[in-house]
């Protein structure tokens, strides 16, 4: 009580301790504040939410590709068994309706297409496979309960696959099958599939995808396969859940079920519940959420803690609102006590408008609050303690300290508060050696500080540049400050050079911390942003130089300086014409960016290319060109308000970066509003008229499309290539489907320019020979492009017509195909000589006259031969016609029955020959709906006199069959092969023909 007394009537001691202890205090509590509520907590919780998600999205889509990509994919053994069910009806002479249970006809199917079950058991990894043959009229799915045919095996080890059938059990199927097979028959068998009317849901695996066939024929077979829910073979089973698709014939009918079965206990072993939380207190849910109610079906659940949760329970509630992110709160009841998170992501098993697209599966990892969010309590805790330890030991640790240096010193103390500071200090001696020595190292100090503020001032006035400074020695409280450093400093205060007290100093400097605009050299320099009195920006670098015993500052005025490194910034990273970023800079921003993949979210990278600017150009010039960027720049600035990096690229290209999304819905909202902006926007041109601003746009995502950034301005680049190449205006997302297949399009235009350039294609030729005589009759001129990256004709035209360069190829296909045949006349003589041309394309009259200077003696035998890839034009094809008159030559009709080339073209164009597709030739001999196909073709040819050629006969039996059915002409790889110099056709086919054309008149 004594200590406390004397604490409080010592005045010195109150001044230095109690704001010492206040000190601490506030610290403690800034420090506990910022951990505690300063969204340290928060963001914990967050992570651990985001780790929870990020672990069930990855599990999913584990799941969702092995549910989507290998278990239901079931496109070979449904074309395979269709296939052998129509073989097998045909070969019976029967109809589905004799498709009967336990019939002769079904075991037969059966047993055809045992096999293929049984592949498709190994292929899909699965636990059992099924085929139901429906054996009664496809309408008819009322009866109350039937009976069908059909075959389910059974694999329990879908990881192990012997050489053998031993790990294999029949459940269903006849009993001749099952001898046949030789596979065992297991506790639950039965030859036939019972459906009874009181038991639907074990009617659903089979029902369902066939009642959706009979309703919707017009959708694929694909879109018509469901995922059943679980069901029991029968009883004492495991449950096991099905993915099943109707078959149907050729004409649509439905007629059975195909299908392969996943059992829950090999599911779990894809669900591994310790992957949830890290350990094996959560578990995974997999459920079906049909009303989009938050009350989901149980599917199956993996991990000890779902029996707790749920034990028999075939529903689970959520809350109608999430937590976080797809994180939702289990409701609680009797089981579910303690709160327990959700992470549900949906598994997309079916596309949109289809007829299960309601049924959304989903995938659920469950783990309870208390382990979920443990982390961040025990931070809690631990700050709590540290605090309270802290804060006893700070103020235990002041009081001990301050008392004991404080009380010898405190005269000293109260005569340098009242010492003059513009003079040096005079202390009186204590006759205290420590004091008295304390008392001269004062007065030494003053009188140095005295000298060196003279000196300091001295110096700054003889220099005569904008300069202030301040020093500040080790154990003096006061500052001295320079003449011109407040001025400098945008600081009210004295005009002439004087000491002001540290804390008023250091309150001035605090102050002006919040100007800070740039720091230098590890944070020692700093430059501030301030505003003079007029409202003018100004720059001041001050530099501090520290010691043991002493602190000198240094402020500049810097703005000349940092005016010119702004301006020479911005001319750096700024386009001048429109105020975007620069290419440079748009790199530098965006590498920055990626360099935090977990800000991104989602993110959509958008080129735009201006529509009609070469027009402006060319037609009022390049100032209204600058004006027409300027105004389209206007609007996608308004990217930048929504989290978006905007730059010009070059003359007409615009690169935008949108990024931190949660999903493409959100962004495409906002292209779509700039894009409505933009379709607003007009610009006026001289002649008063207006011109609407107009783009085309490509967008690829990220991550979705890709997480490299090059690739991404990559695929966007595509994008953005096939609008402009099909409706200029519009906005294309990235299809890796479609880039897969026309990538070369923007790959190759540069290798189009240079076959095109150097002519790099030769003529190769291939005979055309009669189907009487078999001599040749004529060769076909076939492009071959001389070139690695473009190696197919196909690939050429198709470079060709999204680049609009038909023409170009059209050119040159009739001057080196005619330098061709004018190189082998020798090998050619008598023959005429196919010559391919695009029907839309036509040859200018310059080209005529060059064509008929150098090869006027060739033309005659030259017959144009219209190609099936393009439509045919009118005009183009009147002046072919006329052409043909008038160098007396021949027109064909290629690759009639496919493509463009139909019977209206066929009436239209009135050729000398038609050529039979291929298609059609390929298998003739033993389809005889191809050969009906042909004899028809061979009528309606021969009454208007032209003759048919049949192309790509490969077969000796296909040739024969041809000659048989009238074809006059044949060409293909089994007559002769095409060659850079004219072959004829060996002597032993000749014979075979003549021999067939024989057999044909008798």
């Amino acid at each position: 009580m004594v200590r406390i007394k004397k604490l409080k009537s010592n005045s010195i001691m109150k001044k230095m301790l109690f704001p010492m202890i206040v000190v601490m205090l506030v610290q403690a509590g800034l420090f506990a504040g910022t951990i505690l509520w300063g969204g340290t907590i928060e963001q914990l919780n967050n992570n651990s939410f985001d780790i929870l998600n990020e672990r069930v999205i990855n599990r999913k889509n584990y799941l969702q590709n092995e549910m989507i990509q290998r278990w239901s994919n079931l496109t070979e053994t449904e074309e395979t068994v269709n296939n052998k069910v129509a073989q097998v009806l045909a070969q019976e002479n029967a109809a589905l309706s004799d498709i009967t249970a336990n019939s002769p006809l079904a075991v037969e199917i059966l047993e055809q297409t045992s096999a293929d079950i049984l592949y498709l058991i190994r292929k899909n990894s699965v636990t059992g496979a099924f085929l139901i043959l429906n054996g009664q009229d496809p309408a008819d799915l009322s009866a109350a309960d039937t009976v069908k045919s059909g075959l389910y095996i059974r694999d329990d080890d879908p990881v192990t696959n012997p050489n053998d059938t031993s790990d294999l059990l029949i459940e269903r199927a006849p009993s001749a099958i099952t001898k046949t097979l030789g596979i065992p028959m297991d506790t639950g068998w039965y030859p036939t599939f019972q459906f009874y009317a009181d038991d639907p849901e074990y009617c659903r695996f089979y029902q369902k995808p066939f009642q959706a066939a009979v309703e919707h024929p017009q959708v694929s077979t694909a879109d018509l396969g469901y995922w059943c829910r679980p069901f029991c073979l029968y009883d004492d089973e495991e449950e096991v859940i099905t993915y099943s698709i109707p078959l149907r014939q050729e004409d649509g009918t439905a007629y059975g079920v195909l299908g392969v079965e996943l059992k829950l206990d090999y599911l779990r072993t894809m669900l591994p519940s310790a992957e949830v939380d890290g350990s094996d207190k959560g578990a995974y849910l997999l459920c079906v959420d049909e009303n989009e109610d938050m009350q989901v079906d149980l599917v199956l659940a993996s991990g000890p803690i779902s029996k707790v949760l749920f034990g028999e329970e075939e529903r689970v509630a959520l809350a109608p609102q999430p937590d976080y992110a797809n994180v939702y709160r289990l409701e609680q009841n009797e089981r579910i006590t303690d709160t327990t998170f959700a992470s549900l992501q949906h598994l997309k098993l079916y596309n949109s408008n289809t007829p299960f697209e309601n049924e959304k599966w989903a995938l659920a990892g469950i783990v309870q609050s208390k382990n979920l969010l443990s982390f961040s309590r025990s931070v809690q805790t631990a700050v709590l303690i540290a605090l309270v330890l802290s804060l006893f030991i700070s103020i235990v640790s002041v009081l001990m300290v301050g008392s004991f240096f404080t009380k010898p010193i405190t005269a000293l103390v109260r005569k340098v508060r009242e010492s003059d500071p513009t003079k040096p200090v005079r202390l009186e001696k204590t006759r205290i050696t420590e004091i008295d020595e304390l008392a001269s190292a004062v007065e030494s100090l003053s009188s140095s500080v005295f000298d060196s503020a003279s000196k300091l001032s001295q110096i700054i006035h003889m220099a005569n540049i904008p300069i202030g400074a301040f020093e500040q020695q080790e154990g003096v409280d006061r500052v001295f400050c320079t003449d011109d450093f407040f001025a400098i400093m945008e600081i009210d205060g004295p005009d002439k050079a004087s000491y002001l007290p540290v804390q008023q100093f250091d309150r001035m400097l605090r102050e002006k911390e919040r100007y800070v605009d740039t720091t230098e050299d590890g944070g020692r320099v700093k430059v501030y942003r301030l505003l003079t009195k007029q409202g003018v920006p100004k720059w001041v670098r001050v530099k501090l130089v520290q010691d043991r015993e002493h602190m000198l500052g240094v402020a500049v005025d810097v703005t000349q300086e940092m005016l010119e490194k702004k301006k020479i910034e911005y001319e750096r990273d700024y386009d001048l014409l429109t105020n975007l970023l620069n290419r440079r800079a748009f790199h530098t921003r965006i590498a920055k960016c990626f360099e935090n993949p977990k800000a991104l979210g989602m993110a959509a990278f958008i080129m735009f290319d201006l529509d009609n600017l070469k027009y402006i150009n060319d037609t009022y010039g390049h100032d209204f060109g600058d004006e027409y960027i300027r105004c389209a720049a206007s609007i996608f600035k308004e990217f930048i308000a929504h989290n978006g990096v905007v730059a010009r690229m070059s003359g007409d290209e615009f690169y935008v970066f949108l990024s931190g999304y949660e999903d493409k819905k959100q962004i495409r909202r906002v292209i779509g509003d700039v894009r409505e902006d933009l379709r607003k926007a007009t610009l006026t041109l001289p002649d008063s008229r207006t011109i609407k601003i107009r783009a085309s746009a490509g967008v690829s995502w990220y991550p979705e499309d890709s997480t490299s950034y090059e690739e991404l301005i990559k695929y966007a680049d595509f994008s953005m290539y096939k609008v402009k190449n099909t409706i200029k205006g519009e906005l294309y997302e990235f299809d890796r489907e479609s880039y897969n297949r026309d990538s070369f399009l923007l790959r190759s235009r540069e290798d189009l320019n240079k076959l095109i350039d150097e002519e790099l294609v030769e003529y190769a030729f291939q005979p055309i020979v009669d189907a009487v005589s078999g001599q040749v009759f004529a060769y076909e001129a076939l492009m071959r492009p001389q070139m690695g990256t473009l190696n197919s004709p196909v690939d050429v035209l198709r470079l060709a017509r999204s680049q609009s360069k038909l023409y170009q190829i059209e050119h040159l296909t009739w001057f080196k195909a005619l330098k061709a045949f004018d190189r082998n006349q020798e090998a050619l003589a008598g023959c005429k000589v196919f010559i391919n041309s695009i029907p839309n394309q036509l040859l200018t009259e310059s080209d005529i006259y060059d064509i008929e200077k150098l090869y006027r003696p060739l033309l005659d035998r030259i017959v144009i031969e219209l190609t099936e890839n393009d439509e045919i034009d009118e005009q183009a094809t009147s002046r072919k016609q006329r052409l043909v008159q008038y160098w007396d030559c021949c027109l064909a009709l290629d690759d009639f029955g496919s493509g463009y080339n139909g019977d209206a073209v066929l009436l239209s164009v009135t050729p000398d020959f038609v050529k039979i597709d291929m298609s059609i030739v390929r298998g003739i001999d033993e389809d005889e709906n191809r050969q009906v196909l042909f004899e028809n073709l061979i009528a309606y040819s021969k009454e208007r006199h032209i003759k048919v050629i049949a192309e790509g006969v490969e077969t000796r039996s296909e040739m024969e069959t041809l000659i048989s059915l009238g074809a006059d002409y044949m060409q293909g790889y089994y007559l002769g092969k095409p060659g850079y110099h004219p072959q004829g056709i060996e002597e032993s086919t000749v014979q075979e023909i003549r021999a067939a054309a024989k057999r044909r008149k008798v």
